[in-house]
């Protein structure tokens, strides 16, 4: 085993990242562990513990881990070869190793042998319990447990008006491949078509620690976050909500943000994407009650969200996916209608 290598959290310290956008909502909470049926049943059995580590054992995210030095076999005598550090006070360690998921052995990273053994996510879990306790609402597990997304409730919800509910959320996400930080990221979903709203899209990387000066300041931090996150996305919602859009109106921000090619040597392929992207944003438009700005926002970026980032498709890969491309800021189409119609409030015109 490499020398010099206690248990660790999942990020650096000074880690400080910074989200752009929105996450996906409809996602298994079973994290493809667990089939629909059984995870309703057994979140049943359990609906008064909310705590991560609960969720965590329930949906296979709480497991240990196993750190294996890597080699090849030698390809004449057959030797099994274990590169090490030559040089160093890594000298002599193995140059690399695999994570594996203790209990299936599943291969969940492959990373040098500088990277620090630690116990899986369950010091996160246990963070996160402390900082906001009773408050988790599902955790997302990608592949064989390489990645994972932590939901909480972080505060009770506000009314826009009209019964149009915001709800404002934590989403913590955390690898253990190397492609994640640990990231707590404060977001408000509408309750009314589950659209997740990430106006200002700020997240924060925080370094879990039992410590309890540094606990509450992670919290301060967090709340501070999302509190001022809360506002600008009432302000926005507010300044949109005030503002009638007609069917007209939104027929010309769809030709204005999602034009058909007009190439007449375009390839069918991109003229069938194009249909599909515009297809889906005005199905979400007739679904909307709110005939405003705000429903013409979020029926773009519900579009993208919940269709487009999935590629159109209804599986747990598909939805993923689009989580992925959520935490990685690829929301282009529900970044351009915020544009679009901020720029109209802002000016005081109508697009025609």
């Amino acid at each position: 085993m490499p020398r010099n290598q206690d248990i660790t959290d999942n990020t650096g310290e000074g880690d400080h990242n910074w989200l752009s956008r929105l996450l996906d909502t409809e996602q298994d909470t079973s994290g493809g562990l667990l089939e629909q049926s059984e995870a309703e049943e057994e979140y049943a059995l359990v609906e008064s513990d909310k705590s991560v580590a609960s969720v965590a054992e329930l949906v296979g995210a709480d497991f240990d881990l196993e750190f294996v030095p890597s080699g090849y076999a030698h390809p004449f005598t057959g030797e099994y070869i274990i590169p090490t550090y030559e040089r160093g006070v890594y000298e002599g360690d193995p140059a690399d190793q695999y994570i594996l998921r203790a209990d299936t052995f599943a291969v969940v990273g492959n990373m040098s042998g500088r990277y620090p053994h630690r116990d899986g996510y369950k010091h996160v879990f246990a963070t996160l319990d402390e900082l906001f306790p009773q408050s988790c609402e599902s955790i997302t597990v990608f592949g064989g447990g390489e990645r994972a997304v932590v939901e909480q409730i972080l505060d009770e919800p506000y009314d826009l008006g009209g019964g149009d509910i915001i709800q404002p959320y934590i989403y913590t996400r955390m690898s253990l491949n190397g492609t994640w930080k640990t990231e707590i990221i404060p977001i408000s979903r509408r309750l009314q078509c589950e659209n997740q709203l990430g106006y200002t899209g700020q997240l924060i990387g925080v370094r879990a620690t039992r410590r309890h000066d540094e606990l509450l300041t992670m919290r301060s931090s967090v709340i501070e976050l999302a509190v001022a996150q809360g506002t600008a996305l009432r302000q926005m919602a507010q300044a949109l909500t005030d503002q009638d859009f007609t069917d007209g109106m939104f027929v010309e921000m769809v030709e204005h943000l999602l034009p058909r090619p007009n190439d007449p040597e375009a390839h069918a392929r991109t003229i069938s994407t194009a249909d599909n992207k515009r297809g889906a944003v005005i199905s979400r438009w007739r679904k909307e009650d709110n005939k405003t700005m705000w429903g013409a926002y979020n029926a773009f970026q519900g579009a993208e969200q919940h269709r487009i980032n999935a590629n159109f498709q209804d599986t747990q890969a598909a939805r993923d996916r689009a989580l992925v491309k959520a935490l990685d800021g690829k929301t282009p189409i529900a970044d351009a209608a915020e544009q679009y119609l901020m720029s109209l409030v802002l000016v005081g015109e109508e697009p025609f």
